[in-house]
Parts: structure tokens; sequence; C-alpha cells
């Protein structure tokens, strides 16, 4: 009798977790009222039959004696204020009885904002704090945005309660396809996504390298870059240094800008106070900005040109065509030469 009392109850157990660990975070989103009534009533009469039988064939808890649970095929989906958070498919589960961590083979999850994907992450492995609902997964991780950022990690974490994705280790990101072929390729030390702000970070000694569509080709190095789940523009933070056609440029920040309907990057904003140089040519300004389509360079805000002792200021500085000519507005000249 025992015997068929401790099978009853281990049922019971196994049917009680698996409706509320698999069963209830799919069904949530979907349940009226009247079935929501029903389901909870269901629980208690499942949790009092437990209670009963446990009196007789519950052992005691002692070391060693909580079972494994194995489960293949696993589903589940976890909601925060009535909406999805994240969903997540793995091959195979592994846990204990009262534990609340679960071990997962080959692992998916889809990150949710307002019902919509915003991000995939995919592992060799995983697990589950079933109190908080974070997770973290480790093996050849990829997490992708939905347009189209891939970063390479050697694992992640994720909040549930700051709903943020982080990596301590080293990040390889690979920017969207743009019309001139590959995207932008980042490295860095460590990456955080805000899932709410669609917003990706990478940080610590970051550089980035970028081909343009006239082949020409951008070396960065920064402290931070910041990139974005909604659109295809990149900000690159805390001194940046850049080479790009022979010149270097430097300055707090820079922003790569893309023209949405070529689909090609179009634009670089260098703000901050910038220096430019080249191999006869050095050049200051509040602001630089680099017209890709237009092969021009625009220099405001206090501008000036030092060429072989020569000083060219004004309001705006142009070079066009590259630099092989120049257009100043509001020209003020000061020539080694009519010094003399």
């Amino acid at each position: 009798m025992a015997k068929f009392k401790n099978l009853i109850f281990t049922a019971l157990l196994v049917l009680l977790f698996v409706e509320v660990l698999i069963v209830f975070p799919q069904k949530l989103e979907h349940e009226d009222d009247a079935q929501v009534q029903a389901r909870v009533e269901l629980q208690e009469k499942r949790k009092k039959e437990l209670e009963e039988l446990g009196k007789d064939a519950q052992p005691k808890p002692t070391a060693g004696t909580m079972a494994d649970q194995r489960m293949g095929g696993v589903h589940l989906v976890e909601s925060q204020k009535g909406q999805r958070d994240w969903e997540l498919f793995s091959e195979s589960a592994e846990g204990s009885q009262g534990s609340g961590n679960w071990k997962l083979k080959k692992v998916r999850v889809f990150f949710y904002n307002k019902e919509k994907v915003e991000f995939t992450a995919t592992g060799d492995e995983g697990t589950i704090d079933a109190a908080s609902k974070d997770l973290k997964i480790q093996g050849n991780v990829i997490t992708r945005s939905e347009n189209g950022y891939v970063f390479k990690t050697p694992g992640i974490s994720y909040s549930s309660v700051k709903r943020l994705i982080e990596s301590p280790e080293s990040v390889y990101m690979e920017g969207p396809p743009d019309k001139t072929g590959g995207g932008m390729v980042v490295k860095g030390r460590s990456m955080q996504v805000f899932v709410d702000d669609s917003k990706m970070l990478i940080r610590e000694k970051v550089t980035a390298t970028k081909s343009t569509n006239q082949g020409k080709r951008f070396e960065i190095d920064a402290d931070g870059a910041e990139f974005s789940g909604k659109h295809n523009m990149a900000r690159f933070l805390g001194a940046v240094r850049m080479n790009y056609d022979g010149m270097r440029l430097e300055g707090p920040e820079a922003s790569f800008m893309y023209d949405r309907g070529a689909n090609i990057l179009s634009s670089i904003s260098i703000l901050g106070g910038v220096k430019v140089s080249d191999a006869d040519k050095f050049a200051t300004a509040d602001t630089v900005n680099l017209d890709l389509l237009a092969n021009k360079y625009v220099f405001k805000g206090k501008p000036k040109v030092i060429q072989n002792n020569d000083e060219l200021s004004g309001e705006e500085i142009i070079f066009l065509e590259g630099g092989k000519k120049v257009k100043v507005e509001r020209v003020r000249a000061k020539m080694e030469n009519m010094d003399k």
C-alpha cells in the first residue's frame, strides 16, 4: 500500500510541476476570468491531494533524497505585467525538485519588447533561476537584434528585473550589411543590451572597421560604442581616434549615419572639439562632418586650418573633392609671407 501511495504522490507532483512551469506560462496570456478560476481551483485540489498523500508517502527531506527531473523538448514563456518577457526553447532540461534551478541544452531565447521580438540569443547550454526568472547562456553564444546586428560572446546573463542582457567577456559584433557588402565590424571587452530601449553597448578598448562605397576604409578606436535595434546608426564615445583616406581624426564623439533609402553609409559627424591631420595639413573645429556621398568635409565652430605655416580660419571651412579644393565662409587668413 505504501508503494502504491508513493507512486501516486510522485505522479501528482510531476503533473503539478509540468502544469506550473510549462503549461501555465504559455496559457496565461489567453485565459479569461473563468479559465483562471478553474485553473486555480484545479491546482488547489491537486495541492490538497499531495498534502494528504504526503503524510504517509513523502519522505523527510535529507541529503540526496531530492529526485532529479529530466525533460525533452522544453518550451517556456515568461510574462511581466501582462506582456511577454522572454520565450525559451531547449532540447532538454534537467533539475531537482526544490532546487529552483534548471540546466538546459541547446538553448534559443526570444526577448520581447511590447509583444514584438527585439533580440534572439542562442547557445550550447543555459540555466534558469525558477524564482527570479533570470537566465544564463554559455557556449558559442550569438545574440541578434531584429535589424541585423550580430553579437558573438562566450556567454551572457539576463536580468528579468532590469530587462538587461550582459556579457563581461570579449565581444565581436557584425553590423547589418549595406550596399558596400559587409557591415561594420566591432570588437570590445564587454557588452550590454537594454531590451526596453532596444539599445546595444560595447565597452572598453573598442576597435572597429568599416568600408565605404568608394573602396575606402575607416579604422576606429574608442572607449565605447552604441548601436540601436531600430535603425542603423552607430555612435563611438570617449577619446575617439579614426583613420580615413590618409586623414587622422580625433574627438570625444563620432556618429555614423546611413541613408535609409540607399542603404549605405552616408556621413560621419565628429563632435565636441575635433582635430584633423594629414600629410601636410592640421585643422581644428568644434564639429566636422564628412559627407561621403558628396565627397566633402565641412568644418564648423571656430574652424582653423594650418598648412606650411599658413593659417586659414573663418565661420565655416569646406573641403571639396576629398580635400582638393577649399571653400571658406568669411575667411580670415594669416599668411607667413605677408607678415614678412
